[in-house]
């Protein structure tokens, strides 16, 4: 069932505090991430959170949501480093 949330991305793995990086690679994580660091009045942000819902449903490609994640978490000054 990809609704489940359990289609991956490649891993990516962002800045959650100073001396801590978390890595995710499904549309929970992400989604978390973006709730956590960016602002939902960014026209980045929700691309991204459309984004990551629309690949839990399987209508968009792990690659244009993980584009999209890192986008929004960088816009949002958050340092990404990417697996």
């Amino acid at each position: 069932d990809h609704a489940s949330g359990l289609r991956t991305i490649r891993p990516v793995s962002y800045q959650e505090t100073d001396n801590r990086f978390r890595t995710v690679n499904d549309a929970n994580g992400m989604g978390r991430a973006l709730m956590e660091h960016c602002d939902p009045a960014n026209p980045v942000y929700r691309q991204a959170a459309g984004s990551c819902i629309a690949f839990a449903e399987g209508t968009v490609t792990p690659e244009q949501a993980r584009a999209e994640f890192i986008q929004a978490l960088t816009s949002a000054g958050v340092l990404v480093r990417e697996n």
